[in-house]
């Protein structure tokens, strides 16, 4: 055979062996695609979770136990475009407008979900820790839901993860104020280029200020180079930065927070400095206006003790030091206010020690519209001690809290807290503060495709030998719309109830949820001539929300209350946003001091 001839049937079999080899990696590689698109499709049916007539209730472990001890071999991304709905099948409206989302935004970069993960490859799987990481994608505020997809590699003791996620839309923008005398603009993107970092711009012009304009801007960065800490700048002529006193202030600041994210981290801690300083922007005569100036610095950290127990065992201690420094630069010149806590320095050290031990289920229709929300239980025991200098006067403090947190199988939860704590000074406690109540959350009650859920919440406080706390108040937080604080009252009741009905009701992806509430209150006054004052106010609202865009849920209440302070009938309207069930609740905080108004 002529060697040309041999030549060209070597090549031909070089050429054959290569495209059987590209062959064979075709057949790897639709492997590799057939279990990635296996985990996906599991992944949309359990974010799906919304079309359904039942609500989930499920504890954050259940679904990765299974897995429990497998090494984990890869850990693969996944991104759902905005065409995809936590409701299922959507109106072609709804798709049309999540095919042009697609095109607006950017889908968070795999790097920086990367940046937010504390599992890792080639360790042993942690199902409790699986889920606590799946919880903490969930609380980023770009991400809408994400899932974690354990699949078992054939014929070993490996695992790889599938992590699904799901981005809100993160750029928006709002016109508020009072229209047409003074608007305020808003523009943000909470997830710039897909990298975690956030941008907001405000504007506002007011015919009646002066100057007639104002600006605020923030710049954030959750998990800053993958250290899990949220770093965060701003500036305000707005008087919305972290503000002490009642005049409105400019203010400028930064803050580095790095949460507890799971009970298997060994530290968290942050740091944090404002300055602030009141600006007469409202024209009043100088004999009213409170001119003043401070800096506030705040810092602490903490240990936990036995990160490294058993899986099962989620039993821990935290040790924590917070140094804070409230400093006044220029003082107001008023009398009135010169022994007001907020208008004098406010510092001091404090320790902290707990014992807790806390987990998390998965439940919809607390205030999101079908999304996943996360439901803490558990306990958590802290004893705080510390030293603290407040108007001048210098005192050891101790206080002690608990809160004991309860979830049923059936999807019902409740939640429990006592505090108690006071000053020590030349022999004697004063300033002393106890409260306790707690608040209980039926479970969301499925009729067709309408929800179901009502709470309601009771709270006693009582003051104790006052030097220098702040007497006893009702505002918003406790009946919408009133505020009671020119009473020296030492005793405050209160109770509240609720019941929302989430309705199938959508408009081009926002869904409403009316609601009613009761509230009540009474304080006790003993200066007063009527010692005793009761409040009620009975509320009717809506709350809307678009799970694909960055603001949370929307509401609007409308509130009676047949006597106010001053004995007469009112009807008050409220708006409130970026409503949601304690989307930051971690396992353990900083050190504080009680906090009963």
């Amino acid at each position: 055979m002529p060697k040309s001839s041999i030549k060209a049937i070597f090549i031909l079999l070089m050429l054959l062996g290569i495209k059987v080899d590209l062959f064979a990696q075709d057949e790897n590689d639709t492997s590799k695609v057939s279990i990635t698109q296996k985990a996906l499709d599991k992944g949309m049916d359990l974010i799906t979770r919304s079309n359904r007539d039942t609500v989930l209730v499920e504890k954050a472990e259940e679904k990765f136990l299974p897995y429990e001890g497998m090494i984990i071999r890869n850990i693969k991304m996944e991104n759902l475009g905005f065409e995809f709905s936590i409701y299922g099948r959507e109106k072609p409206i709804v798709k049309k407008v999540g095919r042009i989302a697609n095109t607006l935004h950017t889908n968070t970069r795999e790097k920086t979900i990367r940046q937010h993960l504390f599992i890792k490859e080639n360790k042993p799987l942690n199902p409790y820790k699986l889920g606590d990481n799946e919880r903490f994608l969930r609380d980023q505020a770009f991400i809408l839901e994400s899932r974690i997809i354990p699949t078992q590699v054939e014929g070993t003791d490996s695992v790889d993860l599938t992590i699904i996620t799901r981005d809100i839309f993160s750029i928006g923008g709002s016109v508020g104020g009072t229209i047409p005398t003074s608007p305020l603009f808003k523009v943000y993107d909470a997830n710039v280029d897909g990298r975690a970092q956030g941008f907001e711009f405000d504007f506002l012009f007011d015919v009646d200020r002066s100057p007639k304009t104002g600006i605020a801007f923030a710049y954030t960065k959750s998990s800053l180079l993958g250290s899990l800490a949220d770093f965060s700048v701003y500036y305000t002529q707005l008087n919305s930065g972290i503000s002490q006193g009642e005049e409105k202030e400019y203010a400028t600041g930064f803050s580095l927070e790095r949460p507890l994210v799971s009970p298997y981290s060994k530290m968290a801690g942050g740091a944090g400095w404002s300055q602030n300083w009141s600006r007469n922007v409202d024209s009043r005569p100088d004999s009213t206006f409170l001119d003043y100036k401070y800096n506030i610095m705040d810092v602490w950290t903490g240990y936990n003790f036995g990160s490294g127990k058993m899986t099962k065992d989620r039993r821990r201690e935290f040790l924590a030091l917070r140094l804070y420094d409230g400093n006044f630069i220029d003082y107001p010149d008023q009398e009135t206010v010169m022994d007001e806590r907020r208008y004098n320095d406010s510092k001091g050290i404090l320790a902290e020690f707990s014992l807790y031990q806390q987990n998390f289920f998965k439940t919809q229709y607390v205030y999101g519209f079908g999304r996943t929300e996360d439901i803490p239980f558990g306990y958590n025991l802290s004893a705080t001690v510390g030293y603290v200098n407040t108007i001048s006067i210098s005192r050891p403090y101790a206080g002690i809290n608990l809160n004991y947190k309860v979830a049923s199988k059936s999807g019902s939860f409740y939640e429990l807290t006592m505090n108690a704590a006071s000053y020590f000074r030349n022999g004697n406690w004063e300033d002393g503060v106890i409260q306790t109540g707690g608040t209980f959350y039926t479970q969301a009650f499925a009729i067709g495709k309408y929800k179901i859920r009502n709470s309601a919440s009771a709270f006693y406080t009582k003051l104790f030998d006052r030097v220098t706390n702040d007497w006893l108040t009702i505002r918003g937080n406790t009946i919408p719309g009133l505020r009671v604080e020119k009473v020296d009252a030492t005793k405050r009741y209160s109770l509240g109830f609720e019941s929302s009905l989430f309705t199938p009701w959508s408009l081009v992806g926002f869904r409403v949820a009316p609601f009613t509430s009761f509230y009540w209150a009474k304080l006790k006054c003993p200066s007063c001539e009527n010692q005793y004052q009761n409040f009620t106010g009975i509320s009717l609202g809506m709350r809307v929300r678009n799970e694909n865009l960055i603001f949370g849920t929307m509401e609007i209440k409308g509130t009676f209350i047949p006597n106010d302070d001053e004995g007469n009938s009112k009807f008050a309207l409220s708006f409130r946003k970026n409503l949601q069930f304690r989307k930051t609740d971690v396992y353990v905080s900083a050190p504080s001091l009680i906090n009963y108004n």
